[in-house]
């Protein structure tokens, strides 16, 4: 006889606890079925066909915004050759109603039109936890209440997003102010993951060192520890200098590691909204951040992608009022740069300090240098970048003026040829006195190129079919689905790596893994691709950590949103530091909502953990009580293992008696054909209502004294009022 049962109630007793996870919950707005770098002085779009899409703000010789143009009052030329304007939206303070409204859907396809009654105004708040520190919050939360109290009207559709660690949806978009206000009142974790302190101490201290470097003649620095070795002098020269080193090494991977997920959660924003029709505004919340050389490929796509889609974005910045002098003190910084040497060829000078190339040293010195990414990227998206000022709310006001102000046109290319060259797009209007804003110009790029990747990335997906064919990493995988808003799915992909696959780099007691996952999904069928997954994760394991992950497996996790559909998803892991690589192919097929009786495919896992803190986006949907479950995408059992079943019942129907449902649940265990132990029966009667009504069947059964070999479990799903039926097998194995 084997125990079993149910650890909502009962717990679980023992459980190991994987102390390294790598997991990445990206709860973004949902992803729907449907590398140049730009002139310095250009503010471009991108688009994938023959409409042309863009935002436009016509200002009087005071400066004040005209509202009241028609169509006819706009003549638009591409590479001087007039086109014909075929959408047109007036201004949402404009007096005339809107004609044919572009939806800024970069499409040859049938263009959609809103639905009447459909908000005209698209507004993502973006709350930049990596960079904003919990002191600056309150003042920011403050000033979004007062926006969404007096500003926000019934034009007006708003969500509230939050960027730590990963992108976190606060709010859906709504129109309700009540459910806005809040989302915003609850958002008190949105800076937990702030780096800026860190970064900006780092900074304070590399000053000083080079300070105490630059204090000494050249020929009195030692470059060796014995040169070091005559005097104390010497020696504390040395050590600043290898000190100096570290520090630089970790400013670099910080600046990475806020930059990064605030870019990667920006495309993912703006990519999402491309489908909407409307006029699209992302206000992003943030101190700034600096992007090392690295990713200035990143950097550039978030920006084409903003534009392919029509989203402009501002930015306020949430420091409030700065000075306008050192935090050092000095006059002058340290100049970063004297030790470059200008007889030094290109390469050794891009290697001349630690992890940090010269051009990286430049972006992070002076003052507000974290704020040019904030101009630029607000710049080039036809947005503006609000700093200096502790009325957050006013702020609000100002961009929220200029938003209300813009029109937006669409016209289709008369030139079919979409080489990626850049077009010059010219907008006049036929009123004197006038000023036009809009972006200079675009990019025709193909629809496959507008999701961003670097270079060694592309290189990946060019070999994708002989890694798939020869794979030398040895990866679990596993899908999947579970209904989420109405249309919608949450789709947790995972898997699992033997750790004796990797290869570590032991560093003192310390061991580092380097793992780089890439994913591309896309509809079935069809070569464009529709979002990127996936990241570099470069993690330093303590002693306590490296033993314990020695004796489990390397788990990874990503959530996805989608639309009901069929997607083909390829993805390719790879262990950057023995350069072993995984390439797979997985298909999803996600069914349109219906009212049959039915459920999920079985999880099969032996890892729970405690429910960390909760947050204020949407719950994880692999939770059960008080407990989250970690699929065990190798499907490998021990003995010593209780193997936990978890499976989510839709559209059970409720016994006239007690208005409850009542689903009869039969879990068997089979070993070579044969019953491995006796039936268990369940009973599912408590509906949970978020984030659809469903039934969740969450269960353990212990695999103590059972053989090794290869099992199945076979589940029976009875729906007693509807007499209905459903059954699903999973296989797994006990290794000992």
């Amino acid at each position: 006889m084997h125990d079993h049962g149910s650890f909502l109630k009962h717990g679980m007793g023992e459980c190991l606890r994987l102390l390294v996870t790598f997991a990445v919950f990206f709860a973004a707005i949902p992803v729907q079925s449907q590398d140049k770098k730009q002139p310095d002085q250009d503010d471009v779009i991108k688009v994938t066909s023959n409409l042309v899409s863009l935002d436009v703000i016509v200002k009087d010789k005071k400066g004040k915004a005209v509202t009241d143009l028609k169509p006819e009052d706009f003549t638009v030329s591409e590479n001087g050759v007039r086109q014909r304007i075929e959408f047109f939206d007036s201004t949402l303070t404009g007096g005339s109603e809107a004609r044919q409204p572009t939806t800024a859907i970069v499409s040859t396809e049938p263009q959609p039109q809103p639905p009447s009654g459909f908000p005209r105004n698209i507004i993502a708040l973006v709350l930049d936890g990596q960079s904003t520190e919990l002191a600056n919050l309150k003042h920011v939360r403050e000033g979004i209440m007062k926006y969404i109290r007096e500003r926000i009207s019934e034009n007006d559709s708003v969500a509230l997003f939050s960027i730590s660690g990963g992108l976190q949806l606060l709010q859906p978009f709504t129109q309700d102010k009540a459910k806005l206000i809040e989302a915003v009142e609850k958002a008190y974790d949105s800076s937990s993951v702030s780096k800026t302190s860190a970064i900006r101490s780092l900074s304070d201290d590399i000053s000083s060192l080079r300070d105490r470097i630059a204090g000494g003649s050249p020929e009195d620095l030692p470059s060796t520890p014995a040169a070091a070795g005559g005097g104390s002098s010497a020696a504390q020269t040395l050590i600043a200098k290898h000190v100096l080193q570290q520090y630089l090494q970790l400013r670099t991977a910080l600046s990475t590691q806020q930059t990064r997920p605030v870019l990667a959660a920006l495309a993912a924003l703006s990519e999402g909204l491309r489908p909407i029709p409307g006029k699209k505004t992302l206000v992003m919340f943030s101190e700034g951040f600096v992007a090392t050389e690295a990713l200035d490929w990143q950097v550039q796509s978030t920006i084409d992608i903003a534009n392919r889609a029509n989203v402009a974005i501002y930015v306020i910045d949430s420091s409030g009022l700065t000075g306008g002098t050192p935090k050092s003190g000095a006059l002058v910084a340290s100049n970063p740069l004297g030790g470059i040497s200008g007889g030094l060829d290109m390469e050794q000078r891009r290697r001349a300090a630690a992890g940090e190339s010269v051009f990286d040293i430049a972006r992070q010195e002076g003052l507000n240098r974290q704020q040019d990414l904030l101009y630029r990227i607000s710049e080039d998206t036809g947005g503006r970048f609000v700093k200096n000022t502790n009325d957050i709310a006013a702020g609000l006001d100002r961009i929220d003026a200029e938003i209300r102000s813009r029109y937006t046109l669409a016209y289709r290319s008369t030139d079919p040829n979409f080489d990626g060259s850049f077009r010059k797009v010219k907008i006049e209007v036929n009123r004197p006195d006038t000023r036009v804003l809009a972006r200079s110009g675009y990019y025709a790029i193909p629809p496959s190129q507008i999701v961003p990747f670097s270079p060694d990335e592309k290189k990946l997906l060019a070999n994708f079919a002989s890694m798939q064919a020869h794979p030398t990493l040895p990866v679990s995988f596993g899908l999947n689905s579970f209904r989420s808003q109405e249309g919608y799915y949450v789709v947790p992909l995972s898997f699992e790596i033997p750790p004796a696959a990797v290869q570590f780099d032991r560093k003192g007691d310390n061991h580092r893994l380097q793992l780089e996952v890439l994913g591309v999904l896309r509809t079935e069928g069809e070569d464009k691709i529709l979002s990127r997954l996936g990241g570099n994760f470069d993690f330093t394991l303590s002693p306590r950590q490296y033993e314990s992950i020695l004796t489990d497996k390397i788990f990874y996790r990503q959530d996805i949103q989608l639309y009901a559909g069929n997607y083909t998803l390829d993805l390719i892991v790879r262990d950057r530091l023995s350069g072993k690589v995984v390439a797979k192919r997985e298909k999803l097929v996600l069914p349109l909502d219906s009212y049959d009786f039915s459920f999920t495919e079985a999880v099969l896992s032996r890892h729970i953990e405690p429910l960390r803190k909760p947050s204020t986006g949407p719950a994880d949907v692999l939770t059960a009580g008080s407990v989250q479950i970690r699929p065990s995408t190798s499907r490998e059992f021990q003995t010593t293992d209780n193997l936990i079943i978890f499976f989510k019942v839709y559209n059970a129907t409720p016994m006239a008696e007690t208005g409850k449902p009542m689903v009869s649940i039969t879990v068997r265990l089979m070993k070579d054909g044969k019953p491995a132990m006796k039936p268990i029966d369940y009973q599912l009667t408590e509906i949970e209502a978020e984030p659809v009504p469903n039934l969740t069947f969450a269960n353990y059964i212990k695999l103590a004294g059972m053989p090794t070999g290869k099992y199945s479990v076979m589940i029976e799903a009875r729906d007693i009022t509807q007499r209905k039926t459903l059954k699903q097998e999973a296989s797994f194995v006990i290794t000992q």
